[in-house]
């Protein structure tokens, strides 16, 4: 807030309305991996998007995974969806539901997992070192894999983890539950 001027800064807080929504909130959920703190930071509110069949599909603006000391923004385009408001809105076109800790012999993975409510929107899951480095991730589970290891067989071979880990969550899954704290 320092770099603020103290005019500015009071101009910041007296537009309220046009600064986020008054249902707007940022919620942090926290676990364990390999020794390291993993933090997934959301922008939501508290609507969900409307008619979203079979998932409760939150509004999130913004989401960044914090790995260590490391902040981590996926590159995830914004759609504009009907929300249970009845109002239009841009949000996410995936939004993380889970993150797990897949656990090797040569290392600890960290894993998250998200969906979205466009319709065509594709389910997404990343894995990520404990380092931070995305190493491989899927989209629509058709294993359309990108990232520095390419493949399950390659992250298998580099982390000591089995197929069985990568295609099942573990007992340990955090399920991110959206709501206003």
């Amino acid at each position: 807030m320092s770099r603020f001027l103290a005019g500015s800064f009071s101009l910041l807080f007296s537009l309220p309305a046009l600064a986020s929504p008054s249902d707007a909130f940022t919620q942090r959920d926290v676990m364990q991996c390999g020794g390291v703190e993993v933090v997934l930071v959301s922008s939501c509110r508290s609507v969900t998007v409307d008619g979203a069949g079979t998932h409760v599909i939150p509004v999130c603006s913004d989401q960044t995974i914090n790995i260590g000391s490391k902040v981590f923004r996926r590159d995830i385009s914004k759609v504009s969806q009907l929300t249970s408001d009845g109002a239009k809105t841009k949000m996410l076109s995936n939004v993380v539901v889970a993150m797990d800790c897949v656990e090797g012999t040569q290392g600890s993975l960290v894993s998250i997992g998200g969906y979205g409510g466009c319709g065509s929107c594709p389910e997404w899951h990343g894995y990520y070192s404990t380092t931070g480095r995305l190493e491989q991730y899927s989209f629509d589970n058709n294993q359309r894999s990108f990232g520095s290891k390419g493949s399950r067989e390659e992250l298998i071979k580099a982390y000591g983890v089995t197929k069985r880990q990568l295609m099942s969550e573990s007992p340990a899954v955090k399920r991110i539950v959206y709501g206003q704290p």
